[in-house]
């Protein structure tokens, strides 16, 4: 199948073996397609950049990590082991304990897993001919919500922690992605690719009345704050402008309303992408990619994880070195799972965030370790 989109990524994009993270663009525009095929390469075509840009990826060196005093790879650990196809997506339950990601290392299509994240075996969750991805926890942990292409384009599904029948959440027309639920697990948000308009839109309904949807806003990828007492979602959206590279947006949506649109980080010779929130809420993880026009519109040879503040402040790369790390997600125990190149396949690897050292403050990185309120 062909999906047609506005924003060309370093997006869902079939390398051989692995439908490789997210729709996840580093810049608006027109005019590109990207082939979901099995067993092939996809392309972009047509992918232009008017803007230029310097890069900013540091010093080039054989260490991988920023880990501590000592700058040591003590505290680096590969999570998931696939050596063929690539594991993607990844997401720990609301204990820390359980690990659920995509995968295409028993298919040329992504299924979804669960491990462990200290453990040694897998449990494979779906089994269709499909492509599933994107799996997210409910809060309670019961539930696995998902994007998947079973039905003919990219809808939402829910399905129990343990696998089995699948219920089809959404079914309109165009492509929805990329669900999240809110900290009191009544609504569910996701992104939606409008066909008019061309333009990715962020989308939420109640779970308890699914046919009443509300529109939030223009963005990527949205994510609620774990803070129940916040009403905060955060996703990456693209400039209309100049270089139209990703940045980081928050924006408070409550009752149907949307309200303080916010942008918490961007470049002007970078694309700032995949973020996700600390378990309190104050700081946020993301991707960057230096000089994505370089790229060519694919994925990306080099990216590194950050974090950073809630109020912008106090920027810190967590990784450094040639490799390509994205997809960041943070998990109640303070560690940044991430998918990396750095042993030759795309995998998943974490990494405490406290390895980020004396650029962010010590304080705020203990607290993201403290149980959410009322747990």
């Amino acid at each position: 199948m062909t999906i047609e989109r506005a924003i060309p990524t370093f997006g869902i994009i079939l390398t051989g073996s692995a439908l490789l993270a997210t729709f996840a663009g580093c810049s608006s525009g027109s005019g590109w397609e990207s082939q979901t095929t099995t067993g092939s390469s996809s392309s972009a075509d047509d992918f232009q950049m008017t803007s230029t840009a310097t890069g900013f990826y540091g010093e080039q060196d054989a260490q991988f990590w920023i880990d501590g005093e000592d700058e040591g790879q003590g505290s680096l650990s590969q999570v998931t082991f696939a050596s063929e196809g690539a594991d993607f997506d990844p997401e720990v339950d609301p204990t820390g304990s359980f690990l659920i990601y995509s995968s295409t290392q028993h298919s040329t299509q992504s299924d979804i897993y669960r491990k462990q994240v200290d453990g040694n075996t897998i449990t494979r969750l779906t089994f269709d001919s499909a492509d599933d991805a994107m799996p997210t926890f409910s809060p309670d942990g019961k539930w696995v919500a998902f994007a998947s292409n079973r039905s003919g384009n990219w809808d939402i599904w829910m399905m129990s922690v343990d696998g089995g029948a699948a219920t089809q959440m959404t079914s309109d027309s165009d492509h929805e992605l990329h669900p999240s639920f809110s900290a009191d697990g009544t609504e569910l948000t996701y992104c939606r690719r409008n066909s008019r308009s061309n333009h990715w839109e962020i989308w939420s309904y109640s779970i308890n009345s699914p046919g009443v949807r509300t529109y939030v806003c223009d963005g990527l990828f949205p994510q609620w704050s774990p803070d129940p007492l916040s009403p905060k979602l955060l996703f990456q959206k693209a400039r209309q402008r100049g270089s139209q590279f990703f940045s980081i947006w928050t924006v408070e949506y409550e009752a149907g309303a949307c309200s303080n649109p916010t942008e918490i980080v961007s470049a002007s010779d970078a694309a700032i992408m995949h973020p996700s929130w600390s378990p309190d809420g104050k700081l946020i993880c993301y991707c960057q990619v230096a000089s994505p026009q370089a790229n060519g519109g694919a994925w990306p040879m080099q990216a590194e994880v950050w974090m950073v503040s809630v109020d912008g402040s106090g920027q810190a790369p967590l990784t450094t070195g040639n490799f390509r790390n994205m997809q960041p997600n943070w998990s109640q125990d303070g560690r940044i799972y991430f998918v990396s190149d750095r042993g030759g396949e795309d995998v998943i690897w974490s990494i405490p965030a406290a390895s980020a050292g004396a650029q962010v403050p010590m304080q705020t990185i203990v607290d993201a370790t403290e149980p959410l309120p009322g747990e």
